[in-house]
């Protein structure tokens, strides 16, 4: 069962990144077309496998990394959910959402209810949903994803990860996904030039 070839990590898992414009990071053509992708991501990843799966990891309150707060621009505990993204058994992103505890009390997102769902599926069903900017991160090996990459996949290299904020019912959500070496990201490496 694929619980026991990839033992859930404990939450909360993420630990803070340096996030910034796509402009900045070198990617391949591939690596650009996953990360600045604007739809919906559960939709790109059901298309790409048999079987898609979410599993969550936790969802509470607590207060999120500091750079989180300033790009939410507030200080107060929000609630903070990870989950994991598994495409054909295998763990293809790991996902970090924050939002307040307005929003999960929200009866239109209905955020407490989630459990094993997809809040993607969820959020792009929303005729008023508007999104910033994309972000990106590389994400080294020595981060906590970095070496859960390192225990599931015998691979130690540099991940590649995006983030967002989503605007719905007069709430924000920030949402970061890292993508994993079993995920399409990585197919096209060799293509990576010098800029």
């Amino acid at each position: 069962m694929t619980t026991e070839l990839y033992p859930a990590p404990t939450f909360p898992v993420s630990e803070p990144l340096k996030w910034q414009a796509p402009d900045k990071v070198e990617l391949t053509s591939t690596q650009h077309d996953w990360l600045c992708f604007e739809g919906s991501l559960t939709q790109r990843l059901k298309s790409n496998c048999g079987h898609f799966e979410v599993r969550l990891l936790g969802q509470q309150e607590m207060l999120p990394h500091d750079e989180e707060c300033r790009r939410l621009k507030q200080s107060q505990p929000a609630v903070v959910r990870e989950v994991l993204l598994y495409c054909d058994g295998k763990p293809w992103v790991f996902a970090r959402s924050i939002f307040a505890k307005s929003a999960e009390n929200n009866e239109q997102l209905q955020l407490s209810e989630l459990g094993n769902r997809s809040l993607g599926d969820s959020l792009f069903q929303r005729e008023d949903l508007t999104s910033g900017p994309i972000e990106v991160a590389t994400v080294a090996e020595s981060h906590v994803i970095g070496k859960l990459n390192q225990q599931w996949f015998s691979q130690s290299k540099p991940l590649l990860g995006r983030r967002r904020i989503f605007s719905t019912a007069g709430e924000q959500l920030l949402v970061s996904e890292i993508f994993l070496t079993s995920s399409p990201l990585y197919d096209h490496v060799l293509e990576v030039q010098s800029k």
